[in-house]
């Protein structure tokens, strides 16, 4: 991997190409510069801690400058080493919509136009309405399963919507905006159907279901991300 010694005017020289890459810094071990294919640049941290990788996202070069990031960096790598609470470091209160918005920008190469289509809808109709709005990083297990219980009537459709949701949560760990293993989809229990039959399992009862609802409808907001516009619904 390429290392330099970053700083503003390299950093603002740097072109994007087809696939993302990063350049590492030469001074500050873990500290770097990802290269978006849109041109987007963001400064991370990459680094472990008791055998666990983690990559964490300082900012946008646009909002923050190079010796501010460094020094960024270079505490929360400090305070990693030390086991200290990396979390309440850094990841800044980012929503669900606007990182939904960069996976899809920058996963649909991984599926069919049609595939995309159809993931587009279950992400507008059953996905966006309930967790827009909400900072990616407080989504909880819980909250997933708030959400799939509430599909409990349409079990087809929540069996298709997870999947979407969990490369949404999948993507976030990867672009450092949730810790590495929290995806919130894990333990989601798929409704199990018989040939030629609506049967199905619940993995939580539709009174709780209805308390889930109540609880989200007084949080929701709604968002509209710019590339839903053309998304169809499912």
């Amino acid at each position: 991997m390429a290392t330099l010694r970053l700083n503003e005017r390299r950093v603002e020289a740097l072109k994007h190409r087809k696939s993302r890459y990063d350049i590492r810094d030469r001074d500050l071990e873990g500290f770097g510069v990802r290269v978006m294919p849109s041109g987007a640049k963001r400064y991370f941290v990459h680094t472990q801690h008791q055998r666990l990788r983690i990559w964490k996202i300082v900012g946008d070069t646009g909002a923050v400058g190079a010796d501010g990031a460094r020094s960024h960096a270079r505490a929360l790598v400090f305070s990693i080493g030390k086991g200290y609470d990396h979390e309440a470091a850094l990841t800044p209160n980012i929503l669900f919509e606007t990182i939904a918005d960069e996976v899809f920008g920058r996963y649909a190469r991984n599926w069919k136009p049609s595939t995309l289509n159809v993931n587009l809808g279950y992400y507008r109709k059953q996905i966006l309405p309930w967790f827009g709005g909400r900072p990616i990083s407080d989504i909880t297990g819980r909250d997933v399963q708030c959400w799939f219980a509430s599909l409990h009537d349409r079990p087809v459709t929540a069996d298709r919507s997870a999947p979407v949701l969990s490369v949404i949560m999948r993507e976030a760990e990867v672009y450092g905006y949730r810790p590495e293993g929290s995806n919130p989809c894990k333990g989601i229990k798929r409704y199990r159907h018989k040939a030629g039959s609506a049967s199905w399992r619940p993995t939580t009862t539709a009174g709780s279901a209805t308390r889930c609802i109540a609880m989200r409808l007084i949080t929701r907001r709604s968002a509209s991300p710019r590339w839903l516009r053309s998304g169809t619904g499912a």
